[in-house]
């Protein structure tokens, strides 16, 4: 991930190339009060305040809970990154955070290079940010510590709600696509995916998250520099229409993968939409 002095805060839209962050630990305090952080993102489950669950949604057909995804169906001409998107869309498919982990890349950003009031952290003594970058719909950045960063990971790729459902189908892993954005040496591609998830030890219900990891090269290998992650509720905030503008658009589906969603729910999946990519 590149990052330049003077971004304006704003949020993720397809167009933006480099990515605008925020402190997802303080997201989820029930899951993760240990961090410290003071919430500013209601939990799952917090808007609805339990009073009534989500629609149900008939599961009609398979849904996919095993490694399925080869590089060879992956829809982006560049072999390196191919390997590691397959790699990643695995883990997420299996609920592996550990090797989502093993497949990110930490960060090292001095301060002086960096818009203050986005990177909220560099205020005081502070110089140097060192840790894995996390993100929102909202705006601003945050360098979570490893430990850190595998606790988020632990919710957001291992907490599936298995009783959610809503009208985008059930609680599974859904790997929407590959997002490329950039172009030459400051090319990215985001994996975008689709997951219910909800707090194991509340009992309030889940929610939906969209969410994607932004792999970015380093020499010849290909790594997860930046994860971006909210509630459904907040992208559409944020973006006319989610499913389609999320990253920098054009959403291209992984070939020959087995179905990882309820069919009737695959229509609503994001159709690409050339040429809305960044340039």
């Amino acid at each position: 991930m590149r990052l330049e002095p003077g971004l304006r805060r704003r949020p993720y839209l397809r167009a933006v190339r480099r990515p605008i962050l925020v402190p997802l630990v303080a997201l989820l305090t029930v899951v993760l009060a240990a961090c410290g952080y003071q919430p500013e993102i209601e939990p799952p489950g917090a808007a609805t305040g339990g009073s009534s669950a989500p629609p149900p949604v008939a599961a009609t057909g398979p849904v996919s809970t095993t490694p399925t995804f080869a590089a060879d169906g992956c829809p982006v001409d560049e072999p390196a990154f191919c390997e590691q998107a397959a790699s990643l869309a695995n883990a997420l498919v299996l609920s592996d955070a550990d090797a989502v982990f093993d497949l990110s890349r930490p960060v090292s950003m001095d301060c002086a290079d960096l818009d203050q009031q986005l990177f909220s952290e560099c205020h005081g003594d502070q110089d140097t940010l060192e840790g894995y970058v996390v993100s929102d719909a909202r705006g601003e950045f945050f360098v979570e510590s490893p430990a850190d960063y595998r606790r988020t990971l632990r919710f957001f790729v291992e907490a599936v709600d298995e009783e959610y459902s809503d009208e985008l189908g059930g609680p599974q892993m859904q790997i929407l696509g590959v997002s490329p954005c950039g172009k030459g040496a400051d090319t990215s591609y985001h994996l975008v995916y689709l997951v219910g998830l909800g707090d194991p030890g509340s009992a309030l219900p889940g929610d939906r998250f969209l969410g994607t990891y932004e792999l970015t090269r380093e020499g010849v290998r290909w790594a997860i520099g930046a994860t971006f992650v909210g509630l459904y509720t907040d992208w559409q905030l944020a973006l006319d229409d989610p499913l389609t503008q999320i990253a920098c658009g054009d959403i291209q589906p992984w070939v020959g993968a087995a179905p990882n969603l309820n069919p009737p729910q695959s229509e609503s999946q994001p159709t690409p939409i050339p040429g809305t990519g960044s340039t």
